[in-house]
């Protein structure tokens, strides 16, 4: 049989054709990067159905300095809150003709294997969706996504109830925020550094306690793009290395003042945020490498790990249970149709959201707009 030199979408024909290339040729491919950092950072949280958190808001009254005659002070309530995270769920469908998959059986030359084909298609728009919902999680039968969990908005202005909390009344829970008001190569007076590069940086310092700096900068393609330009334009090795001995240059991310910069197509547009998914410290945040404190001196000088918890990193809300979990497949009365689904479970929990943030602007797309 010689090739068809003809056009079709028809999947059948395509099966039975023989002179073709053995696999299929994706035309659509996608870099989601923020899904696949929150898996390999490791930090997942096993909930059945509630993980309740309790949060210590307020640091300890401090002592009292007395003289001969003064009274001794007063005890004072610690200040503690409860917060709680729940599971999301997911369900794929994949269906199949019955009729269709009994005439393929024993048929050496169907070279495209249906049934794979499906599980691949499952497996694939599964771990779409989760890596839309990352990002864009609006809450409810949904995600928490980042975008809704760091809101673009200053402090005070931040109304997002997350985990429970709700940050128009609990400004210990709000996340950090950084505005553009020039395009990001404007150069301000008094400085020979964009605009955007000077934003990043605040935004870093903000979300640096410690000496623990955020692991993760992520933001759109575009945002990304300019970050090079800038960083070659400046012509400062300081801001290429990805490794401080090698001090190489990387082209699908590099460091940006101690933290890796990444893009990720399911990032809104014009936002850079700042992410603690992974402990990174930088000693010489302090300004003395002599100076080990990692958080807070004072509670690592006690030692009192076994009371406090002070990671506030993020962590991926997992069913125990239901992971890729299948649903047996069923058929409707009398018909040859058959469906099957895959259930997952998927949700995003943060512990402290004060060393969190993001970089926007305020308005005509500033952070990826050069001059």
């Amino acid at each position: 049989m010689g090739a068809r030199r003809e056009y079709t979408e028809n999947l059948a024909l395509i099966e039975a054709i023989e002179d073709r290339m053995k696999k299929l040729v994706v035309q659509e491919m996608t870099k989601n990067y923020l899904w696949y950092r929150l898996k390999s950072a490791g930090n997942v949280m096993k909930v059945y159905d509630t993980k309740e958190v309790p949060f210590y808001i307020a640091p300890p009254q401090l002592g009292k300095w007395i003289v001969k005659g003064d009274t001794l002070p007063d005890a004072q309530s610690s200040a503690a809150a409860m917060g709680f995270w729940t599971n999301r769920f997911v369900v794929v469908p994949s269906g199949f003709d019955m009729l269709e998959m009994m005439q393929k059986e024993h048929d050496p030359s169907q070279v495209i294997d249906r049934a794979d084909l499906r599980a691949a298609e499952v497996a694939w728009a599964l771990r779409r969706t989760l890596a839309s919902a990352a990002w864009n999680g609006p809450g409810g039968k949904q995600p928490d996504g980042i975008s809704t969990i760091i809101e673009a908005a200053a402090p005070a202005s931040q109304t997002a109830v997350v985990g429970g909390v709700n940050k128009a009344s609990k400004p210990w829970f709000r996340n950090q925020y950084v505005q553009l008001t020039a395009n990001f190569g404007s150069i301000a007076a008094g400085t020979v550094l964009p605009a955007g590069i000077l934003a990043a940086l605040s935004l870093i310092e903000q979300c640096t306690i410690g000496t623990l700096v955020p692991s993760d900068l992520i933001t759109t393609k575009a945002v990304f793009s300019l970050f090079k330009r800038a960083m070659l334009e400046m012509s400062t090795p300081y801001h290429l290395i990805t490794e401080r001995k090698a001090a190489t240059f990387g082209f699908q991310n590099f460091m940006f003042d101690g933290s890796y910069l990444a893009w990720d197509p399911q990032c809104p547009a014009d936002k850079l945020y700042a992410l603690h998914l992974s402990e990174v410290f930088d000693s010489d945040r302090t300004g003395d490498p002599r100076d080990k404190t990692k958080l807070d001196a004072d509670l690592e000088d006690i030692g009192k790990s076994n009371v406090f918890d002070l990671n506030g990193s993020f962590a991926i809300i997992k069913h125990p249970n239901i992971d890729m979990r299948r649903i047996a497949p069923r058929s409707p009365y009398r018909q040859l149709q058959q469906t099957e689904w895959v259930m997952d479970s998927f949700n995003i929990g943060v512990m402290r959201l004060s060393d969190n943030g993001v970089l926007g602007d305020n308005g005509g797309s500033k952070l990826s707009t050069w001059s």
